[in-house]
């Protein structure tokens, strides 16, 4: 009697086979397709580019490629020269974000982020760009701190000119 329990209990080898790569497939599809900014681990992670440890938390930058892998970068500098380097930039499969200068470890849109040039304030490869993600944050910075305002396509030239 026990022996019969036990047989209508278990799935033939097969069927558990087929069973267990469909669960697979399903759980890659729906866990593979959120591709978010994943958090830098300051003072640990490196950035992609220079190599060098990402330590200061108001500059950090990330590349989610349209696959979902994440690349950090210790400045926005390092994430141009990277995607310069990768044929990335103007490609709008990629997410290019950057840290809120004035909410840091908080990402934003690098492509429509508000940014300000001050020398003032030493970025970690000496482009000294600070991004924000309002105008308003970005005003209340320079009216206190002074700087050049930039938007994307300004940072990108300045990074070409840079690296030449």
């Amino acid at each position: 009697m026990l022996n019969y329990r036990i047989k209508t209990v278990l799935l033939p080898p097969l069927v558990r086979l087929a069973y267990g790569g469909f669960l697979i497939i399903l759980l890659l599809i729906f866990c593979g397709c959120k591709a978010g900014p994943e958090p830098i681990n300051y003072g640990h992670d490196e950035c992609d580019f220079c190599r060098m440890q990402i330590t200061d938390n108001r500059y950090g930058s990330e590349i989610i490629t349209d696959k979902g892998k994440v690349f950090k970068f210790d400045e926005v500098g390092c994430m141009i020269e990277y995607a310069m380097v990768k044929n990335l930039i103007g490609d709008a499969n990629q997410k290019f974000l950057v840290t809120d200068f004035a909410t840091p470890e908080t990402f934003t849109d690098a492509t429509i982020a508000f940014f300000v040039q001050n020398d003032n304030f030493r970025s970690p490869m000496g482009s000294n760009v600070m991004a924000f993600d309002s105008e308003v944050s970005r005003q209340k910075f320079v009216a206190e701190s002074g700087g050049s305002l930039l938007n994307w396509v300004d940072v990108i030239e300045i990074v070409k000119q840079r690296s030449k």
